[in-house]
């Protein structure tokens, strides 16, 4: 037996593999054509028939099973087909054949068998309609087409009653469009063209009608229209305008759910495989329901099961057979549930299983033609030939019907003919047309040879071989090594020749042979394999979380074949290609990164990266999770309990990937305080609810938000106002505070309630007070709008009573509390006594005192004692100077202490100094009479540091110093201490130490290190001990004395002048230099031409002789004080040499610059001598060692030394100006002689004390102070 050409797989060497997906159609030779539909297990393979030969008709367009028109619209049943010869048509109406022409008014479409209708005639000639495709070799029967003809819809008249309902009462608001073949879509809206707004509490159900779970006022509105949208006619007609109107009401009762829809009883919901299942409950109560579904012999079938309308709906896409069962909502709200359960069977319209297959036969072959058909109920199968049902065509014994199968035997050429196979149940109908082509036909491989074919490694790949003849073919493959393909486990080859190999690996890749052949003829091809490197993703994406607003990045890398182009990477967003746009910069994308800029909730989801080549793809995918606040809550409810109290409900917003943690209630008192809401109280984020009590006499809205772990959402729509009535105070006012500003009056105030709690539209105070001394008196009392109250009259800070109580129209306040205040106070009559000084150190002292008198005498509340105190000068100081005494006026210090007390520590007194002090006591009126006075010394103290210290080098191994007397001595000064070493010095090493008397301020260190640098402390001493050092630095390191200059050239040149211009290398101080020229052409010396400042730039060169050439040099004073050239150089001066009339050495230029110096020298030596005069005297400093320096200190200016400092050394080599030719580093105006006595101190060469030395160190020998009796402790 011979089936049809079908690609029924054949086993390799091994077992048997499931079928893969047809290969496609391949591009034929010239001359052939003719397509025939096979299938590699099914519909989509191709085969082509050579023209020269015959082809059964086969149907490429048939009518649509069903065909609604109206009065305007044509009748078209559409037919059409292809065959071999040309296809004839002709139509059955209701099985009774139908002949166009016998009917004005209808014709079939030349070149096709399309059957047109006229308008006109479409209600008469309405019903089934089934086309017939007929040739030589049989005839194709298309599906049986119903027309159906209808008027355009219209709504009838109908009068419209007003809705009428309590505010919370349900609402259901009926349409029912005119019904129709095709069901219309419905809308609801108003008379402005606007959408009825709907939410869970307002809906509409899958019947039309707009349902509400519960009535608010603001549902008032007398336009309420349902439009009916007939997509056939495209026609849109709407309802009369319904009119609902919802009373208001007091007496508003939360409800539990009841459902609308369904109603019971209802029958069990049929469901089709492949189609869509809807399921609704509607529910109504107070608060709106939420609604939520279940399955109750199962979960919901995920990825295909969606809820819709508020949950109120829920929608089941591509039903399987498995969704059988009972679907459950539950509808519940805070009053209770309401549940409806749905029964749910799937039933099915009949489907293919195996569909009938055309085939090409050989004489003598047996074709088998397979009708598998399923479905629910099970569907009724019959079979026709050329469109003749079976039954009536005459018998043949080659003929069968064996399972669903039409099995023809032996067949002959005269045996081609089309088969039906047609399936029907309740649901609907299948019909299939397969022919049977019996024909005889050589070996022909209709798949191109040398074909190229290129798989990547683990893939498969399928290798065509596309043969035709009859009988049919018999297809091998050899592999490059010409062994049969099959051998390979991984080998299959379809019956239509077709070799698929996988998973392919890198040895597969060669040229593959396809070898066909039958009883007439054989033929083969080539097909050449490349086995490619398959592509990967070596760094995935990952997935991220991130707040609003970030900016996130993906990255991604993928590894390519080198030898595959195009290839690219591509970024998608669930599912949908990412792009860049010049309008927007939400995504960038860079080489292997994917930038989402300021993601929002919108942006979250799947990212997936994907290379791909022409040969394959790879995908990875990273979820984008975006989190932040909460979005606002929806469907504010406020519910009355009674009076003052309600009960607040919400339905949850978005939590944005955070859970709520709690939920925030604002209140808004539109009486007092409009517009602003305040924070009234917090839930748990699992409780959508809130009780609250309200104050009387208010108007209160509210609104809710929601609170997350990225802060608070935006807050709901404000609730609908509740008011409350007024009633009396509930609290009195606080702060009730009773003290006169006067010594003869009583001030009463307090804190006023707020507004909101007035309970009223305003509130009294009724304020009353009574004396208690000196005896009870009888209650006064004032009724006021607001504080103060003033009493007059009063004694001087006598106790009263007092109580204070809120009043409104409505009543009294509860009984107030009684607070004891004070008439107003007068200046204290007391003064502290037996005032005492206790020494305690040279900064401090303790104070003590006691109090006389009678508390009476206070006449106020005791705020404390005050200590004055005046510093009157130094220990001793009037006796030596004789300082007349301080007199008692003046402005003293003050130290407060309050409350009650006896004693104080005073501190921050000077050492030395001589005190006088004073006690007063003070109330709240001012302080009373001062104490006695009490005098007294403080003890000596150690000294402050030494006032100024200057530091002054003097020659290369020698530093002079001179300091000032401290500006607080706290003692009689004993002497000073000089501490010092070397800055390179270890840190740990003891320094060098010298003391000197207090009338000493100068001195001279000789023979330090050439060139060091050194570091001093001097402090000064007193019999306690030494005080705070003051610290400076010094430095035998000479100052330059000679400009650094960059470049140097001649500018402009004339004929008696040159100018000269120059540069200097690094900012520095401007120095002062010689210029000097000689000439060339004649044999004198070097002259003088005048002084450059360094900083000016230039200098004019002049009195030079024209056309004559000179040599110019810059000469300056080194660190030795020699003068020495730094720069040298040549100019040339324009015009010709004119000789000079005789003249006087007068008229020469040395002789009147040599004047010129003499006079200013002597200038010069004039202004020192006036200077030194001026000082009182002079000192000097004789250099003992081999290097000649000068013999004159040089002046030091007082801005080079820095001021004192309490621990850390201050440079002042570095701040000082020069002090002459060999460039001393400080230096200062003051003589040192001025200061009192002197001290030479003599060095070895390196610096260390010439002699001998006590203790650890001691004084140098040789110096002209006195030595200090020991080491002192080293420098800090």
């Amino acid at each position: 037996m011979s089936a049809p050409r079908q690609p029924q797989p054949r086993a390799g060497s091994g077992a048997s593999r499931p079928p893969l997906p047809p290969a496609p159609a391949m591009a034929l030779p010239r001359g052939l054509g003719l397509l025939l539909l096979l299938a590699l297990g099914g519909p989509g393979a191709a085969i082509t028939i050579p023209p020269e030969f015959l082809q059964p008709p086969e149907l490429t367009e048939q009518p649509l099973e069903q065909l609604v028109v109206f009065p305007s619209d044509d009748v078209v049943l559409k037919c059409a087909a292809t065959g071999n010869p040309p296809v004839q048509y002709h139509w059955t109406r209701e099985d009774q054949p139908f002949v166009p022409e016998e009917h004005p008014g209808v014709m079939v479409a030349p070149g096709t068998g399309t059957l047109v209708i006229n308008a006109s005639l479409a209600g008469r000639l309405q019903g089934r309609y089934r086309c017939f495709a007929a040739n030589a070799l049989g005839t194709a029967l298309s599906l049986e087409a119903r027309v159906i003809a209808e008027n355009t819809p219209q709504w009838p008249k109908e009068k419209v009653m007003p809705v009428e309902v309590e505010e919370g009462d349900p609402v259901v608001l009926p349409c029912d469009p005119p019904k129709s073949a095709v069901p219309p879509k419905i809308y609801w809206l108003n008379s402005r063209i606007v959408h009825i707004a709907q939410d869970a509490r307002v809906s509409m159900g899958q019947d039309g009608f707009l349902y509400f779970a519960n009535a608010l006022a603001g549902d008032s509105h007398p336009d309420y229209i349902c439009h009916a949208h007939y997509l056939g006619p495209r026609t849109i007609i709407q309802k009369e305008p319904l009119d609902l109107r919802v009373a208001p009401s007091n007496s508003v009762q939360s409800r539990r759910p009841r459902l609308v829809v369904p109603q019971d009883p209802q029958p069990p919901h049929v469901a089709l495989r492949g189609g869509t299942l809807v399921l609704e409950c509607i529910a109504e109560g107070l608060p709106t329901p939420a609604v939520r579904w279940q399955r109750l012999n199962g979960p919901l079938p995920r990825g295909r099961a969606s809820l819709e309308n508020f949950n109120k709906t829920l929608r089941l896409r591509a039903v399987e057979e498995a969704d059988d069962g009972e679907y459950e909502c539950v509808a519940e709200n805070s009053q209770g549930q309401a549940r409806h359960s749905h029964l749910v069977t799937v039933e099915a319209a009949p489907y293919w299983v195996r569909r009938p297959q055309s085939g090409v036969f050989g004489p003598g072959e047996t074709a088998r033609l397979d009708c598998l058909v399923e479905g629910k109920p099970r569907p009724h199968v019959a079979w026709r030939l050329n469109g003749v049902p079976i039954e009536e065509v005459p018998g043949s014994s080659r003929r069968v019907v064996r399972e669903g199968a039409l099995v023809l035997s032996r067949l002959e050429p005269n045996d081609t003919l089309v088969a039906q196979c047609e399936a029907h149940n309740r649901h609907g109908r299948l019909l299939a047309n397969a022919f049977v082509y019996v024909v005889e036909l050589p070996v022909k491989i209709l798949t191109p040879d040398e074909t190229p074919y290129a798989v990547v490694e683990n893939q498969t790949v399928f290798l065509h071989c596309r043969a035709f003849g009859a009988p049919a073919p018999t297809v091998e493959w050899l592999t490059p090594g010409l062994e049969p393909a099959l051998q390979d486990d991984r080998a299959f080859v379809f019956t239509n020749g077709t070799l698929r190999l996988g998973p392919a690996v890198q040895g597969d890749g060669g040229p593959f042979t396809c070898r066909a052949h039958n009883a007439h003829s054989n033929a083969s091809i080539i097909a050449h394999l490349d086995v490619k490197v398959a592509t990967r993703i070596e760094v995935p994406p990952q997935t991220m979380t991130a707040k609003k607003g970030e900016t996130v990045t993906f990255r991604c890398v993928a590894a390519f074949d080198p030898g595959l182009a195009p290839r690219g990477l591509e970024w998608r967003r669930d599912g949908r290609l990412l792009r860049e746009t010049a309008d927007s910069d939400k995504y960038s994308l860079t080489g292997d990164t994917l930038t989402v800029a300021g993601v929002d909730y919108a942006d979250q989801g799947s990212f997936s990266c994907r290379a791909w080549t022409l040969l394959d793809a790879v995908e990875a995918e990273a979820q984008l999770r975006v989190v932040g606040r909460p979005g606002p809550v929806r469907d504010l409810q406020v519910l009355e309990v009674d009076e003052r109290q309600v009960r607040l409900s919400w339905t949850p917003g978005d939590e944005h990937n955070s859970p709520v943690e709690k939920f925030v209630v604002e209140e808004e008192e539109g009486i007092f305080a409009p517009g602003r809401f305040v924070e009234r109280l917090t839930v748990p984020g699992e409780q959508p609810w809130a009780p609250l009590t309200l104050s009387p006499y208010g108007r209160y809205r509210f609104r809710v938000l929601a609170a997350n772990a990225y802060g608070r959402g935006e807050p709901s729509a404000p609730s609908a106002p509740i008011s409350t009535p007024p009633a009396a105070p509930e609290r009195n006012p606080g702060g009730v505070k009773g003290e006169g500003n006067e010594t003869n009056n009583l001030v009463i105030t307090w804190q006023p309630l707020a507004p909101g709690e007035w309970n009223a539209a305003e509130v009294r105070y009724r304020v009353q007070w009574r004396a208690l001394e000196p005896a009870v008196g009888r209650w006064r009392e004032e009724t006021v709008g607001g504080p103060p109250v003033v009493v007059g009259g009063t004694p001087t800070f006598s106790p009263y009573e007092i109580r204070v109580q809120a009043v409104n129209d409505a009543g009294k306040g509860p009984e107030p509390a009684i607070i004891v205040g004070y008439s107003g106070e007068d200046l204290p009559l007391v003064y502290p006594e037996n005032v005492g000084v206790e020494i305690l150190n040279s900064t401090s002292v303790r104070v003590r005192w006691s109090l006389a008198g009678t508390p009476r005498d206070l006449r106020g509340h005791l705020r404390g004692f005050r200590v004055l105190y005046w510093r009157e000068g130094w220990v001793g100081e009037r006796t030596r100077r004789q300082v007349p005494p301080a007199p008692p006026g003046g402005h003293p210090r003050v130290l407060t202490v309050p409350g009650e007390a006896s004693g104080v520590l005073l501190g921050g007194l000077r050492p030395w100094s001589r005190y006088r002090l004073q006690v007063v006591v003070f109330n709240g009126r001012g302080d009373g009479p001062p104490s006695d006075e009490i005098r007294f010394d403080t003890p000596e103290g150690v000294p402050g540091p030494p006032e100024e210290l200057h530091v002054e080098r003097v020659g290369e191994t020698t530093l002079a110093l001179e300091w000032k007397r401290p500006q607080h001595p706290n003692g009689i000064l004993t002497g000073y201490l000089l501490q010092y070493r070397q800055v390179n010095q270890t840190e740990g090493g003891l320094p060098y130490e010298i003391s000197f008397p207090a009338g000493t301020l100068n001195t001279t260190l000789r023979r330090l290190a050439p060139r060091g640098r050194y570091r001093f402390a001097l402090r000064a001493l007193t019999r306690l001990g030494p005080g705070p050092a003051l610290l400076r630095q010094g430095s035998l390191l000479p100052e330059p004395v000679l400009p650094v200059l960059g470049s140097v050239k001649v500018g402009e040149v004339g004929e008696d002048f040159t100018v000269l211009q120059w540069t200097l290398a690094h900012p520095q101080a401007n120095i002062e230099f010689e210029v000097q020229y000689m000439s060339k052409t004649t044999e004198e010396t070097w002259r003088t031409s005048g002084h450059a400042n360094s900083s000016l730039g230039l200098y004019r060169l002049g009195d030079l002789r024209p056309g004559t050439s000179y040599r110019v040099q810059f000469v300056g004073r080194n660190h030795s004080g020699e003068r020495v050239a730094f720069w040298e150089s040549e100019v040339q001066t324009n015009g010709t040499l004119v000789p000079s009339p005789a003249g006087g050495f007068a008229t020469e230029g040395w002789f009147i610059g040599f004047v010129s110096a003499v006079v200013l020298l002597l200038l010069i030596l004039l202004i020192l001598c006036f200077i030194k005069r001026s000082k009182g005297g002079k000192y000097s400093v004789k250099d003992k060692e081999d290097t000649q320096v000068d013999s004159e200190a040089r002046p030091m200016k007082d801005e080079t030394f820095g001021e004192y400092s309490d621990g850390e050394e201050k440079a002042s080599g570095s701040s000082g100006r020069s002090l002459g030719a060999t460039g001393a580093a400080l230096g200062s105006d003051d003589s040192l002689a001025g200061y009192g006595g002197s001290a030479d101190v003599q060095f070895n060469e390196d610096g260390s004390f010439i002699g001998q030395y006590s203790g650890t160190r001691g004084t140098a020998a040789g110096s002209s102070g006195p030595a200090s009796p020991s080491a002192a402790p080293p420098l800090d």
